[in-house]
């Protein structure tokens, strides 16, 4: 776990450094940054992205931000900036493909004792991700309100986003094994779903349709689509269960769901279209409260 979370925060600092020399006024020249290490088995991440097409950063991450510091960066930088790759697998290969429940046709239920395991897995995974993130950046503490308001990367990314984006990649590994134990290949970690046009309804993307777009369109080809952090199953594929993970910073902060601001959900709560395209009341979970009961 420490090395993943090492391996994931050396790949966002030499971004930081790149937007450190650029606002140092070093960065003049048009160069790439070179990409190196060999990409997981998940192959969808803005490291391997930029690994297959180099110089990419925008198509790539989605970030004009990032890809205007990149675009300037001299070539004496790139030769000093390594981006290690090295990302979390989505948990799909070997899973059930998700069905989404209809009017004919309802998922059933999980056993209450299974659910109560699973739920206090997650909770225990959400927790660990949490104190191991912040025990690296702050020495046990928490960071305050001030520090979470803080922009920590480039003009916009705050310390709120950014630890939250540790927090998460800190959560995958824990919460695979667990999810291995007691729901093996029933379930699914951020997997993507996306709204048909033509017929109105809603489709579960796998990782090759992921890949395309985002090969095709870059990251900006994902927008509009949802990413619920924890898809739970019945025994016949049904979405029965759906989690988001929030890490509020400061962590006396409730979780909640965010309002979209722009796009095709503008305006909208993350819960609700959430809620329409998996037709299952999705549940926040955060390190303090655990799995948050709304109902």
């Amino acid at each position: 776990m420490g090395f993943m979370l090492l391996r994931a925060k050396s790949r966002l600092l030499s971004g930081l450094v790149l937007l450190a020399v650029h606002k140092a006024g070093c960065l003049s020249e048009l160069d790439s940054v070179e990409v190196v290490g060999e990409c997981g088995p998940r192959d969808l991440t803005p490291e391997c992205c930029l690994k297959k097409n180099p110089g990419q950063w925008e198509q790539c991450t989605g970030s004009s931000e990032m890809a205007q510091v990149a675009e300037t960066a001299q070539r004496s930088v790139s030769t000093a900036m390594k981006i290690t790759a090295g990302a979390t697998v989505v948990a799909m290969t070997g899973a059930m493909m998700p069905q989404i429940n209809s009017a004919e046709r309802r998922g059933v239920a999980l056993a209450t004792d299974l659910l109560a395991k699973v739920e206090r897995a997650i909770e225990q995974c959400v927790r660990r991700a949490d104190q191991k993130v912040n025990d690296y950046h702050f020495n046990g503490r928490s960071p305050s309100w001030e520090i979470c308001q803080q922009v920590k990367v480039g003009e916009k990314t705050t310390w709120a986003a950014y630890l939250g984006l540790f927090k998460h990649e800190e959560s995958w590994p824990c919460l695979r094994e667990a999810l291995d134990k007691l729901l093996p290949k029933r379930y699914l970690l951020h997997p993507r779903f996306q709204l048909e046009e033509w017929t109105g309804t809603w489709k579960f993307l796998n990782e090759e349709q992921v890949k395309q777009i985002v090969l095709k369109h870059g990251w900006k080809g994902l927008l509009g689509t949802i990413e619920p952090d924890i898809v739970l199953m019945d025994e016949k594929g049904f979405i029965v269960q759906v989690y988001d993970l929030k890490f509020p910073c400061p962590e006396t902060n409730n979780a909640r769901w965010e309002r979209y601001k722009g796009g095709r959900w503008d305006d909208e709560m993350q819960g609700g279209v959430y809620m329409r395209a998996t037709r299952v009341k999705p549940r926040l979970v955060s390190p303090r409260q655990g799995v948050v009961r709304e109902d």
